[in-house]
């Protein structure tokens, strides 16, 4: 298992997926300045799976925004398969998230007007993908998660378990190097989200490396690396 906070030779290390340098990010909050992130250091390695606890407030959702490039650090680096992406362009930012990460949210965020197949398809359309290949990827990421049978449904259509799986699929069907998932067991029952948790499992598995964020420590115990956060910072987490 890699030590996730030494960095010291992740910057040479063809394995390292995604490294925070000192990264730190602050916000204005009128004439107050919140830290909401405080300098830290994090090396991600192709593969890792690692899951990410702490109360409300702590600055896990900050940190999955760095991440995944939807927020820039205002100070240190952030460097994605060996690139600082703290530097580029909002422009050039979107095109590294649709290449590059999936997000699985604890709101599904679909269409409710589109089936689950055009939800899947949409990262596809973004990224400029041929009508007739993603129809056919989408269809096969629904059939991975276990809703091939759903292609025609809309989300009223669906429980929140399968929602939740249809998101997944609108993750994988990229098939990304990085998939960040915040709460997404946090609106399902038991046995939905052990579906979820499953198929994430899965495909880390097969390669894909998996930040999780959670409250729930049962969630977390999936992981093989669990952080903790609190009021910016991060630690190993208690065993």
């Amino acid at each position: 298992m890699h030590d996730p906070f030494t960095i010291a030779g992740c910057h040479d290390a063809p394995d390292a997926l995604a490294i925070l340098d000192a990264a730190a990010r602050t916000y204005q909050s009128g004439r107050v300045e919140v830290e909401a992130l405080r300098p830290l250091d994090l090396c991600v390695h192709r593969g890792d799976f690692l899951a990410v606890m702490g109360p409300s407030g702590s600055g896990k959702s900050t940190l999955l925004h760095v991440l995944g490039c939807l927020d820039r650090p205002t100070a240190g680096r952030y460097l994605l398969q060996g690139r600082d992406v703290s530097r580029l362009s909002d422009r050039e930012l979107a095109k590294v998230r649709n290449q590059t990460i999936g997000f699985v949210f604890q709101r599904f965020h679909l269409l409710r007007d589109e089936s689950a197949l055009r939800n899947v398809e949409l990262p596809l359309l973004y990224a400029g993908t041929p009508r007739s290949e993603r129809r056919s990827r989408a269809q096969a990421a629904l059939d991975a998660v276990g809703l091939l049978e759903r292609v025609d449904h809309h989300p009223g259509q669906l429980s929140g378990g399968e929602q939740q799986r249809v998101a997944l699929a609108r993750a994988l069907v990229k098939r990304p190097r990085l998939l960040l998932a915040d709460e997404p067991t946090g609106n399902l029952d038991t046995a939905s989200g052990t579906r979820v948790l499953e198929l994430i499992e899965e495909e880390n598995e097969r390669g894909t490396t998996v930040v999780l964020i959670t409250h729930d420590p049962e969630v977390a115990a999936r992981a093989r690396t669990r952080l903790m956060m609190r009021d910016g910072s991060m630690f190993p987490a208690e065993a």
